[in-house]
């Protein structure tokens, strides 16, 4: 995990403010992929009338390509170099949960920048959990399209044990395998 430097154009003009009327804050969720960022992100936003933006879904909009086909083609130092781009278009902002790539916290000191811009929350799964929700989507995931199923879970414990350095700098941890499917974060409450 290395500081790249952004070699790439701006492509990204940075966000104006958010409409709404509240201004409960800026909401970063982490984990590793499979932890369900999305999944409780979109949840938690609807509930709360905040935006939601998904980081790797931005790019792939503004790319015009998946997140496999990024990696293929230009490297993982580039998608970091654009994942960098988008998460600090969001400096500033108010009423949003943004779902970050499982690596985002680990590069160019993104977890510094979130941990000053907002609320940075961290969606502990269990290595066994993340297993059962990858195997059925690998060929979406592009770190871990090309591992048989056996590889798969030994990938996935080292790759936390190695990122947990960056997601336990957190502000909040969150043990997602024990959360109801109902469960909202007293700190998205008003």
């Amino acid at each position: 995990m290395t500081k790249s430097k952004n070699t790439k154009k701006n492509i990204f003009t940075k966000s104006t403010q958010l409409p709404g009327d509240k201004s409960d804050g800026l909401f970063f969720l982490m984990g590793f992929m499979g932890s369900g960022k999305t999944y409780w992100g979109t949840r938690w936003a609807k509930s709360s009338g905040l935006h939601f933006f998904d980081i790797d879904e931005m790019i792939e909009r503004a790319e015009g390509k998946t997140a496999s086909d990024i990696f293929a083609q230009q490297g993982e130092e580039y998608f970091r170099d654009l994942e960098t781009e988008v998460l600090r278009s969001f400096e500033g902002q108010q009423n949003a949960i943004i779902a970050t790539g499982g690596g985002t916290p680990c590069f160019n000191d993104n977890i510094s920048w979130m941990n000053k811009q907002g609320t940075t929350i961290y969606l502990r799964s269990s290595p066994e959990k993340i297993f059962e929700r990858l195997r059925r989507e690998k060929q979406k995931r592009p770190l871990v399209k090309h591992l048989k199923d056996e590889e798969l879970l030994f990938y996935i414990t080292e790759k936390i044990k190695e990122r947990d350095f960056f997601y336990s700098q957190t502000k909040i941890i969150l043990d997602v395998d024990r959360l109801s499917e109902n469960y909202i974060p007293d700190f998205l409450l008003i």
